[in-house]
């Protein structure tokens, strides 16, 4: 196993961290582009599969809003009533 340069880890790192900036303030025109790609795979598909790409998409919407509002109901519910967060 190589040894580590920390001078050289700590160097990556500085500028890993100088980068953030920006990332962040790419961040809409990534958001912009990733729906405009969905977009475009959804309309080749709806092209390619018709109805049944409607279909298929409508319930993978629904499974994911089922997941969610399952998560969320759960956390709402059950966290107030666990034993361990009542013990701290």
């Amino acid at each position: 196993m190589m040894p580590v340069d920390l001078r050289e880890r700590t160097g990556q790192l500085l500028r890993s961290l100088k980068g953030l900036p920006t990332k962040v303030r790419d961040l809409p025109k990534a958001t912009k582009e990733a729906i405009q790609a969905y977009d475009k795979s959804y309309r080749r598909g709806v092209e390619k599969f018709g109805f049944w790409w409607k279909v298929f998409n409508w319930s993978m919407w629904l499974f994911i809003l089922t997941f969610l509002s399952t998560a969320i109901i759960a956390f709402i519910i059950y966290l107030p009533q666990s034993q361990f967060i009542k013990s701290l």
